[in-house]
C-alpha cells in the first residue's frame, strides 16, 4: 500500500515533533504493510508556511535517518496546501509542493466552509498543468450535506483522497457515513492515513483496507490503496470517470439527519 498523505516530516506542523517520532511512524507504517509514504506537511498562510526548498531539505534529512535506522519504506516529498488566493499565486507550475514533484497537488479546504473561489482555485491549478487532489472531503460538513458539489468537482477532473480513519468511524459517525456514501458513489480515488503520530492518527491503512473490501470489493481496494497512489507518485494519469454503477446506500439520509439534530 502507498500512503500519499502523512504528517511525518519532523517539526514542520502539528505532526511528528522530532526525527525519533518520524522514524517510529515510518516503522509503524512498514509493520502495517505500507510500502511507501509521501510526506505532506501543512502549507497554511500565516500559520505553517515552509518553502518548497525547506520541505525538500527536511525530506532528505528524514530519508537519510530512515535508511540509517533500517527502515525499508520508500519516502517521497509533497505538501498539503491550504486553499487560499495568496497561495495560489505561488503555484505557477507542476513540481513545487506537488507530490514527488509531479503534477499532483494535495489541497485542503477550510474546515467549515467552501470558499467562494474554490472553483476558480481548482481551475487555475489545472490551467497551470496541475491536478488537484482534494484531501479528506468526507470530513467537510458542506460536502457531506451537499455531495453534488464534490461530484461536480470530480467530473471536472479533481482527484479525491479519503482518510482511512474516517472509514473506521474514528472521526465520528457522520464522517463515517459520508465516507461510505462517497466510496459507494465512486467519488474516491485514493486512501491516505493523514497520520500525525504514533499514539493517535497513526500511519496505518490495513484496517481501512479491510473495510473497503467489505464495502466495495477487493478490486476497488487495490485501485485506491495501490494502483492510483502509484500513478500519482510516478506522475501518470488517473481516470476519474467511473464505468461502475453506484452502490445504493442510506448514508445521505443519515447524514442529513445529523445536520438536523
Amino acid at each position: 500500500m502507498i500512503d500519499i498523505h502523512t504528517h511525518v516530516l519532523p517539526g514542520f506542523d502539528d505532526g511528528a515533533p522530532d526525527l525519533k517520532t518520524s522514524v517510529a511512524m515510518l516503522q509503524m507504517a512498514q509493520e502495517h504493510q505500507t510500502t511507501a509514504v509521501v510526506v505532506t506537511p501543512h502549507v497554511i498562510e500565516g500559520k505553517w508556511f515552509p518553502s518548497w526548498q525547506e520541505i525538500k531539505s527536511g525530506y532528505e534529512l528524514l530519508r537519510q535517518e530512515a535508511l540509517q535506522s533500517g527502515v525499508q519504506i520508500a519516502i517521497y516529498p509533497g505538501a498539503e496546501v491550504a486553499m487560499s488566493l495568496e497561495i495560489l499565486k505561488l503555484l505557477s507550475e507542476p513540481g513545487p509542493y506537488c507530490i514527488n514533484c509531479s503534477r499532483y497537488l494535495l489541497v485542503e479546504l477550510p474546515s467549515q466552509e467552501i470558499p467562494f473561489f474554490a472553483d476558480h482555485f481548482f481551475f487555475s491549478l489545472q490551467l497551470k498543468g496541475m491536478v488537484p487532489i482534494l484531501a479528506h472531503p468526507e470530513r467537510h460538513p458542506e460536502l457531506a450535506k451537499y455531495p453534488e458539489i464534490l461530484r461536480k468537482w470530480v467530473e471536472k477532473g479533481v482527484i479525491t483522497q479519503m482518510n482511512g480513519s474516517s472509514l473506521l468511524g474514528r472521526m465520528g459517525e457522520r464522517v463515517q457515513a459520508t465516507a461510505e456514501l462517497f466510496l459507494k458513489q465512486h467519488l474516491v480515488h485514493c486512501i491516505g492515513s493523514d497520520a500525525h503520530g504514533v499514539n493517535y492518527r497513526r500511519p496505518q491503512l490495513q484496517e481501512a483496507a479491510v473495510k473497503i473490501i467489505h464495502w466495495v470489493g477487493e478490486k476497488q481496494a487495490k485501485l485506491l490503496l495501490v494502483e492510483n497512489p502509484k500513478r500519482i507518485i510516478t506522475d501518470q494519469s488517473i481516470d476519474v470517470s467511473s464505468t461502475q454503477e453506484p452502490i445504493l446506500c442510506r448514508s445521505l439520509v443519515q447524514i442529513r439527519h445529523w445536520f438536523q439534530r
